[in-house]
């Protein structure tokens, strides 16, 4: 009986160890994802909207990932470091909105919603 009240008060202490941290969705401007972006040099602005809606108009240095592809195609082209800054925005901050979601989801920690492209017009 003993053993058993010391090996549940090791697991206890134990679970007080965890981190309980949750990741934040960060809202941010355009001028704070400059900031990022200068401040870190691998940050991703990556633009949630589809191909033709990117082909009409994007941010400067923003790449395409559709909202629905975000977490495959992180994941796949080269294991992206979870630490990774990234921003996404769209067209109105719905889908940038689900992107980010999903994105914590997985794990990613430094993630920026910026919404609207229109933000920084």
């Amino acid at each position: 009986m003993k053993k058993i009240v010391i090996l549940t008060l090791l697991l206890l202490g134990l679970c007080g160890c965890t981190s309980n941290e949750k990741t934040k969705i960060i809202q941010v401007t355009c001028n704070e994802k400059d900031e990022i972006i200068e401040k870190e040099s691998h940050a991703m602005l990556i633009d949630v909207r589809t191909k033709g809606e990117y082909e009409e108009s994007h941010l400067k240095d923003a790449i395409n990932i559709p909202y629905d592809e975000i977490v495959q195609k992180l994941s796949t082209n080269g294991a992206i470091d979870f630490n990774v800054p990234i921003i996404v925005y769209c067209k109105s901050g719905t889908r940038s909105n689900m992107a980010a979601e999903a994105l914590k989801e997985e794990g990613y920690k430094n993630i920026y919603d910026l919404g609207s492209i229109d933000n920084c017009k």
